[in-house]
């Protein structure tokens, strides 16, 4: 045994004081490997790094220097099995006191660390949520198809009498001018522009309804107060644009060359039942997400916490980690970012904070009631087993199904299996256990009896 817990003690704070006694056998293996370190540091005359005898590093630097670096490598080197055997959840460094070290004795050690509050698991039962209906409708359908179709849609020359309607396409040659100046972006030339898509300045889509090819066209628009060049937002732009063509969506019919496009289907009807089906799948994920984001928000607001700093700062860090990660992808600087939402770096820092104590509140009450209600949530065999064909099943390369189903056969895999199946039948027993308020009534409805 390379530890021992000789006590444990909770302080104010969750904070907790672990006393511990590390074995003389591990104190002298880091021992070793202590004077291997200094040996490659030390600058001593006449001898290479890494060539330092250790009675001279003793007479150098002492050997109750060496006892205690090997004392200190000791713990660094234990401190992930302590904490992993021990169940304890650190939030912040933990505080070390070498309290007793020698030769030939255990090596005595105090830990203080910071660690995850523990909160008593809140009442769950009776919270209202809202029911988003699962019914799919004729319109419904309809609706994904006609999206499905416009995806497919091919742009046609409209006849030289049409004028623009909106969602038509145009190519157009356009400058604008404020004060009889141009300014940055004033023009283009060939551009295409989907009419009514807020792509180009409000109010400038709308002066181009009812224009036909080959017209010219002056409009005076404002302009938006939040661009980026300060000195012209607000100010107003007189554009002269050239229609220089008009293009139209022309929709495929519902037929077999279409339906080709997506699979084997015998007839329209047959896809329509595949995409109600689609729908009511979707729609039976957005009820349930909605049910359990009203149930997690309530017990959230009622949680009566302040959160530990340090657990703020891991999520924000977390956060800002991958923000970075993601916007050096696409290649833009925050300042940039900032701009396309319109934030300020404090509006941004306050909003993230406020996200992240609201995301650790969720993660502990989560916890709280997943080791509260454990036997009622423990996986069943049955479970376990149908989660694993389903991710083999799942859209997987061949040649990585192999190493997919070792993963799912470690102990690694099963844990990471089991701990999704417990939040599962979690978020199952919340819902069976709220009001389920159908959007558009007062009235609650009775989870359904098993």
């Amino acid at each position: 045994m390379s530890f021992k817990l000789k006590n444990l003690k909770k302080l104010e704070n969750n904070k907790v004081l672990l006393e511990l006694e590390i074995s003389n056998s591990y104190l002298k293996k880091s021992l070793n490997g202590t004077y291997k370190d200094i040996s490659q540091k030390a600058k001593i005359p006449g001898f290479r790094p890494g060539k330092v005898p250790f009675n001279v590093i003793d007479a150098n630097y002492g050997r109750e220097y060496v006892l205690n670096e090997a004392a200190t490598n000791s713990i660094s080197d234990l401190y992930p099995k302590i904490i992993d055997d021990l169940k304890i959840m650190p939030i912040d460094y933990p505080k070390v006191k070498i309290v007793n070290v020698g030769e030939d004795i255990p090596l005595d050690v105090e830990v203080t660390v910071e660690v995850e509050p523990e909160i008593a698991a809140p009442a769950y039962k009776g919270i209202e949520a809202t029911g988003i209906s699962e019914e799919v409708t004729d319109k419904d359908v309809q609706k994904q198809i006609d999206n499905l179709r416009n995806n497919y849609a091919a742009l046609e020359a409209v006849e030289e009498d049409k004028a623009v309607e909106k969602g038509d396409y145009v190519i157009i040659d356009f400058e604008g001018k404020i004060d009889g100046k141009e300014f940055e972006g004033n023009s283009a030339q060939d551009y295409t522009l989907e009419v009514g898509s807020g792509t180009l300045f409000e109010g400038f889509e709308e002066g181009l309804i009812s224009m036909k090819k080959g017209e010219n066209k002056k409009i005076t628009i404002k302009m938006p107060e939040h661009i980026p060049d300060k000195k012209i937002a607000g100010t107003e732009a007189v554009f002269s644009i050239d229609l220089k063509e008009i293009k139209r969506k022309s929709l495929p019919e519902l037929d077999e060359a279409f339906l080709k496009n997506f699979g084997d289907y015998k007839d329209p009807e047959e896809f329509k039942s595949f995409i109600s089906d689609r729908i009511s799948e979707q729609k039976k994920k957005i009820r349930r997400d909605r049910i359990i984001s009203d149930i997690i928000n309530s017990l959230v607001n009622s949680l009566k916490l302040d959160v530990p700093e340090p657990m703020i700062a891991n999520r924000i860090e977390h956060f800002n980690e991958d923000l970075k990660k993601e916007l050096d992808e696409h290649k833009i600087s925050k300042s940039d970012y900032f701009k396309a939402y319109n934030l300020t770096e404090e509006s941004f820092n306050s909003d993230l904070r406020q996200t992240a104590i609201k995301e650790t509140k969720e993660y502990l009450v989560i916890n709280a009631l997943e080791k509260a209600e454990a036997d009622k949530i423990e996986p069943s065999q049955s479970q376990i087993a149908e989660e694993k064909e389903k991710i083999l099943s799942g859209n997987v390369k061949e040649s990585e199904k192999k190493k997919l189903k070792a993963y799912l056969e470690s102990e690694a895999g099963k844990e990471n299996i089991k701990d999704s199946i417990k939040r599962k039948n979690l978020f199952d027993l919340l819902i069976k256990n709220a009001k389920i308020i159908e959007e558009g009534s007062k009235t609650p409805k009775k989870p359904p009896k098993k």
